[in-house]
């Protein structure tokens, strides 16, 4: 991984951006800070990551602040703060990977989702519009209290932001005893992303973008290990109806190209696929899907439940 000269980013936009980096403390027990923060920029992501640019991109990034601590030859910890434009988007960096042991940092959340997760020297975190990795290059006790140390001073005076509308309105239970997988839900506003969590298709037929607020997760049912039991759902928030008419119609065309164009015009589509059933149903802004799901009755079911929190999700935001 390579880093980018600080020396490339005028002085007063550092003075203004590095409020993050500042909070953080000199020393956390034996690791000292050894340089002031460095301040990575959308238009350099790719030059400091390979590859991951892309991810951070897919959430409304805004900039990337970057400490470096030392305690000694080759234990080191990276600082990495990802400052977002909305609490929403750290929260869905945070979201696509549940793995990890959840641990508190400051404010208890709001909810039962963790905000930090912790494992093999690295942390993890959401805080209010930041999304912060604290990576330990090697992993000991002092290293272990460090970075969490660390991360405490991240967490300092922000209180734990809500999660998401459309994660908190995912109904727990679906049709006749399919239950959501926490650890499945992912909030998102990119098609590169929702085919990290499930593979839709490499066009970006569903017509994602930042604008968008969108969820996936899985509904299991507890019973059955069967994968046949398992449905997965995609949940999207348009900016307007007509933008989620276009990609209800954009989704029929290319994903559902067998299903009836009467039905699609209705706004509700269930028809038999490879895999199982799916479906997708259209309202005013929202568009709701339902994949892999064992029945029609099952998809019908799914599609209703979708819609209803798609529309808890726009009540609270009104």
């Amino acid at each position: 991984m390579s880093h980018v000269n600080p020396a490339s980013a005028s002085s007063s936009l550092a003075t203004a951006r590095e409020t993050a980096a500042a909070r953080l403390p000199e020393a956390a027990g034996t690791f000292r800070r050894i340089e002031g923060a460095r301040l990575v920029e959308p238009a350099a992501i790719f030059d400091y990551m390979d590859g991951a640019g892309e991810l951070y991109l897919a959430y409304r990034f805004d900039h990337l602040e970057v400490v470096e601590y030392r305690a000694g030859e080759g234990d080191d910890i990276l600082v990495e703060l990802y400052r977002m434009r909305g609490a929403d988007d750290a929260f869905g960096l945070l979201s696509g990977d549940w793995g990890g042991e959840p641990v508190v940092l400051g404010g208890k959340p709001p909810d039962d989702r963790p905000r930090a997760l912790y494992g093999a020297g690295l942390l993890r975190l959401a805080a209010g519009d930041t999304y912060a990795r604290v990576m330990a290059t090697r992993e000991t006790p002092a290293a272990r209290e460090a970075v969490l140390a660390l991360g405490r001073a991240i967490a300092a005076g922000r209180d734990p932001a809500p999660a998401p509308r459309l994660v908190a309105a995912l109904p727990p239970t679906v049709g006749a005893g399919h239950a959501l997988r926490r650890d499945s839900a992912c909030f998102l506003r990119s098609h590169l992303v929702l085919n990290s969590a499930y593979f839709l298709s490499r066009q970006n037929i569903l017509d994602l973008g930042p604008e968008v607020d969108a969820v996936t997760a899985r509904y299991d049912r507890p019973a059955a290990a069967s994968d046949a039991n398992r449905v997965r759902v995609v949940l999207v928030a348009y900016p307007d109806a007509d933008r989620a008419r276009r990609a209800f119609d954009g989704f029929r065309a290319a994903y559902l190209p067998e299903a009836p164009a009467g039905a699609a015009a209705a706004g509700t589509i269930v028809t038999p696929i490879e895999d199982g059933w799916a479906g997708a149903r259209r309202a005013d802004r929202a568009v709701a899907i339902a994949l892999e799901c064992p029945d029609r009755a099952t998809a019908t079911a799914f599609l209703a439940a979708g819609l209803a929190a798609l529309q808890t999700a726009e009540a609270t935001h009104e």
